[in-house]
C-alpha cells in the first residue's frame, strides 16, 4: 500500500514539474525564445513608404483602398482577376520599341534596385528575386507608358483597351491613386529615362499632364520635391503654400467651426478664389471666406481617404487630413451644400447633396484625437467663430433666419404671396378708411374729441 502511494506521489510531481517547470528552466527558456525572435526582426526601413491601409479606417469603405481593374505592385498581385496582364505586356512591347534599352538591360536595372525597392514596402515581401523583378519591371512600364499614351496620342494604338475604353480610363485612373496599389516614384523616373523623350519633357511634367485636368492644383518642379510614389505626388500638388514638414498653420487648440448655414446666416460670405491654386489655401477676411473650387467625382473619396491614410501612415503633415475635417466642420446637411454649390466653391457630379454630405462627413473619423496641435486649420475656426459670435453678426443671423421663415411661409409659391400682399393691402385700405371716418367725425364737431377725452 505504502509503495503504491508513493508511486502516485511521484508520478504527481513528475507530471507538475512538466506542466510548471521550475523557475530557472521558465526563465531560460522564455529568454532564449525571445532572443531567438529578437534577433531575427527585419531591420527597420527608413525608406518605407508604401503601406497597408490600417484596419481602422478601411472598415469605413474597404471599396476606397481596393483596386477595380489592375493591380500595381505586390500588395494586390494574388489578385489576378485584376491584373490585366495582357494589357501590360502589351504596353511593355511598345516601350522596348521606343526606349534607349533592350529587355535584358531593364531586366539588369531593376535587379540592381532590387533591395532599395523591397524596402520602399512596410511588409516584407515573400516574393523571389525572379518573381519581383519581373512584377515591378512589368507594373513601372505600364504607368509609364500609360502617362506617355496619355499625353502623345501618337504613342496609342486606334484600339488601345484603355483610353478607347471611358470606363475603362477612369477605372485606371482610381486605381492609380491608391495606397496599397504603388511602386516607388524613383522606378518610374528610371525607366522613364530611358525613353526618347525625357530629353524634352520630365517625368514629373509627365505625372501632371495625366492628373491635371481632374486634380486641381499647381505644377511641381522637378527639383522641389523628392516624391515616394504617386500618391505622395497628387498630395503634393496640393502643398503649394504649404511647406512639407510645416504646421505653422494650425494653431494650439484642436477648434471646429460652424456649418456653413451658421456662418451664412451670420453674415460671412462664402467667395471662389480665382486663378489656379490649391484646395488647402482658405483666408478668411473682413467677413469674407475664400475658397478654392472641389469637384465631387466618383473617384473623390477613394482620392481622399488614400491621401489621408498615406498622412496616418507616413511621417508627414497633416495637411489633407485638416482639409477633410474642415470640410466635415462646414457640411453637416444638405443645405450646407447648397451653399458651398450656389457660390461654385463645390461642384457635385456625384449624385445627390444627400450623397456628397455622407462622404465629407465620414472621411476622417479615427484619425486626429481632438486636443491635437496637428490641426491646420484652427486659427481659421477660431477666427470664424469669433465673427459669428459677434452681437451685431448675431442680429444678422436672426434677420435671416426670419426672413427665410417669412419666404417659406408666404412667399413659397405665387398664390402664397398674391394671398400675403392682398391681405397687406385690405389691412391699408381698412386703416385708412378708419382714419378718414374719424377725420369726418372730428371735422363736424371739434369738441367731440375734447368730450371724448375727457
Amino acid at each position: 500500500m505504502r509503495d503504491s502511494s508513493e508511486f502516485l506521489y511521484s508520478s504527481l510531481c513528475q507530471n507538475l514539474n512538466e506542466c510548471h517547470p521550475p523557475p530557472r528552466v521558465l526563465v531560460k527558456e522564455v529568454a532564449v525564445n525571445l532572443k531567438t525572435n529578437m534577433d531575427t526582426l527585419p531591420d527597420v526601413s527608413i525608406g518605407c513608404c508604401i503601406y497597408r491601409v490600417p484596419e481602422k479606417l478601411r472598415r469605413a469603405n474597404a471599396e476606397a483602398y481596393t483596386p477595380q481593374v489592375i493591380s500595381i505592385g505586390p500588395f494586390h498581385r494574388d489578385k489576378t482577376a485584376i491584373q490585366l496582364m495582357a494589357i501590360k505586356l502589351r504596353y511593355l512591347t511598345d516601350f522596348l520599341r521606343h526606349s534607349k534599352a533592350d529587355l535584358p538591360a531593364c531586366i539588369r536595372i531593376i535587379s540592381e534596385l532590387e533591395d532599395r525597392i523591397r524596402q520602399c514596402y512596410q511588409e516584407n515581401l515573400t516574393q523571389a528575386s525572379k518573381e519581383l523583378v519581373e512584377m515591378i519591371l512589368v507594373d513601372s512600364v505600364f504607368v509609364v507608358e500609360l502617362f506617355i499614351r496619355s499625353r502623345y496620342l501618337e504613342y496609342r494604338d486606334e484600339d488601345d483597351e484603355i483610353f478607347s475604353k471611358q470606363w475603362m480610363s477612369t477605372a485606371v485612373f482610381h486605381d492609380l491613386l491608391l495606397l496599397e496599389n504603388q511602386v516607388p516614384f524613383f522606378v518610374l523616373e528610371i525607366l522613364y529615362d530611358l525613353t526618347a523623350l525625357s530629353t524634352t519633357v520630365t517625368f514629373f511634367k509627365l505625372s501632371y499632364e495625366y492628373f491635371k485636368d481632374v486634380l486641381e492644383g499647381q505644377e511641381l518642379a522637378s527639383t522641389s520635391f523628392l516624391m515616394t510614389h504617386l500618391v505622395d505626388y497628387v498630395r503634393a500638388l496640393q502643398l503649394s503654400s504649404f511647406p512639407r514638414g510645416a504646421t505653422s498653420r494650425g494653431g494650439k487648440k484642436f477648434e471646429l467651426t460652424r456649418s456653413a448655414k451658421e456662418l451664412h446666416e451670420a453674415g460671412v460670405e462664402f467667395r471662389l478664389g480665382m486663378g489656379r491654386s490649391s484646395l488647402l489655401d482658405i483666408d478668411f477676411k473682413d467677413g469674407i471666406l475664400v475658397m478654392w473650387q472641389v469637384v465631387v467625382h466618383e473617384w473623390t473619396e477613394a482620392w481622399f481617404r488614400n491621401m489621408i491614410a498615406y498622412e496616418q501612415c507616413h511621417h508627414v503633415g497633416k495637411y489633407i487630413t485638416s482639409y477633410a475635417i474642415l470640410m466635415d466642420s462646414l457640411i453637416d446637411t444638405p443645405e450646407d451644400i447648397d451653399i458651398l454649390i450656389s457660390c461654385r466653391i463645390l461642384e457635385n457630379r456625384l449624385g445627390s447633396n444627400e450623397d456628397v454630405a455622407s462622404l465629407f462627413n465620414s472621411l476622417y473619423k479615427k484619425t486626429m484625437r481632438e486636443d491635437s496641435s496637428e490641426f491646420l486649420y484652427s486659427n481659421l475656426c477660431q477666427k470664424l467663430n469669433e465673427y459669428s459670435r459677434n452681437p451685431w453678426n448675431q442680429w444678422k443671423a436672426a434677420w435671416y433666419r426670419w426672413r427665410v421663415i417669412l419666404y417659406r411661409q408666404y412667399f413659397s409659391n405665387p398664390w402664397s404671396a398674391i394671398s400675403v400682399v392682398a391681405a397687406a393691402v385690405l389691412l391699408v385700405l381698412t386703416l385708412l378708411q378708419t382714419a378718414c371716418s374719424l377725420m369726418d367725425v372730428y371735422a363736424g364737431d371739434p369738441g367731440q374729441l375734447f368730450r371724448w377725452h375727457k
